[in-house]
């Protein structure tokens, strides 16, 4: 009997492995035009666009992601997605939009750069040049603005260069110094009695502070850059409401929570003379501690989904506009 189930459950592994589903790719300049009859790589398969621009591929159900090159970089490079990897479609009749454009001077190129750049500093030096990086674009809004003249194509697109990598780095540092931080908090429940891992957790908070401050800070400037550069309402609401999701559901009742509640009951569990009084604090900090972790854990994974989502609504808007 028990060989039977085992022989069914491996029938079932091998069949759900050799399931596959049927995918578009839809290869696109800029401005939307479709590029037909041109070769590209999906998945390391060589593959023909057709009239319309389209390749279709079936791809095994277990697969979430596409890796998408050209086969000739000399004629053609992908702009979008980002290093050429698309997330595959939950709906498989969604198309999926592949931007592509000649060789050459390329100023999404420049932003992906500038990016790369970015986020290889390490935290503090982060947090100082994407201030004063904010600090520049948002005066160069004011001035942009004051002229009262029209703004031409190429004013709109270097702004939305400029502000793209500020926006989605500060989003990005801030998810990453919160979960930081969060681990940091969670790694103290079995080290109350641990100096080193009350300096982790310091260190972490800190951190998390400085990029706090600097995205709550120019929530405003980046607001405007939306409107002004992006000339999309829609898309500055969005970025509001994910600033006040990540303040009012995640900063104010959870990370402020541990710096004015947690910390003092530590302190009162390290003051405690007695030891059974201390071992009830212990255990009762201990299942705090980790509820509010837990907690804390999947209010950032829903942020980090949002992030992700309005990220490349930006990165796409700031294509299309181009």
């Amino acid at each position: 009997m028990k060989t039977l189930l085992l022989i069914i459950l491996n029938l079932i592994i091998i069949q759900v492995s050799a399931q596959t589903t049927s995918y578009k790719f839809r290869i696109r300049y800029a401005d939307y035009s479709a590029l037909a009859s041109a070769r590209f790589l999906i998945n390391g398969q060589q593959l023909t666009t057709d009239p319309q621009g389209i390749i279709s591929l079936s791809i095994p159900n277990q697969i979430s992601f596409a890796n998408i090159g050209s086969s000739n970089t000399k004629l053609y490079q992908i702009d979008y997605p980002m290093e050429g990897r698309a997330t595959l479609p939950k709906d498989n009749l969604i198309t999926v939009d592949i931007f592509v454009s000649k060789p050459g001077p390329d100023m999404l190129k420049i932003a992906v750069q500038q990016m790369t750049r970015i986020a290889a500093s390490n935290d503090a030096l982060l947090i100082r040049k994407l201030q004063e990086e904010s600090r520049r674009g948002y005066d160069s809004i004011v001035i942009l603005l004051s002229k009262n003249t029209r703004i031409d194509e190429r004013a709109l697109l270097r702004g939305r260069m400029e502000f793209l990598p500020l926006i989605t780095s500060a989003l990005n540092q801030y998810l990453n110094e919160a979960k930081d931080a969060n681990g940091a908090f969670l790694a103290i429940k079995n080290s109350m009695n641990n100096a080193g891992a009350f300096k982790q957790f310091g260190d972490a908070i800190l951190s998390y502070n400085g990029i706090y401050e600097l995205l709550n800070g120019n929530k405003s400037t980046y607001e405007q850059a939306i409107n002004t550069y992006w000339k999309s309402k829609e898309l500055s609401l969005k970025f509001s409401s994910l600033i006040e999701f990540a303040i009012e559901d995640i900063h104010r009742p959870y990370l402020l929570e541990i710096n004015y509640t947690f910390l003092d009951r530590i302190y009162q569990y390290n003051q405690e003379p007695n030891k059974t009084r201390k071992r009830e604090l212990e255990k009762a900090l201990q299942n705090d501690i980790s509820a509010h972790s837990a907690s804390l854990a999947r209010r950032l994974n829903t942020l980090a989904e949002r992030v992700a989502i309005f990220n490349t609504l930006l990165n796409n808007h700031a294509i299309a506009e181009n």
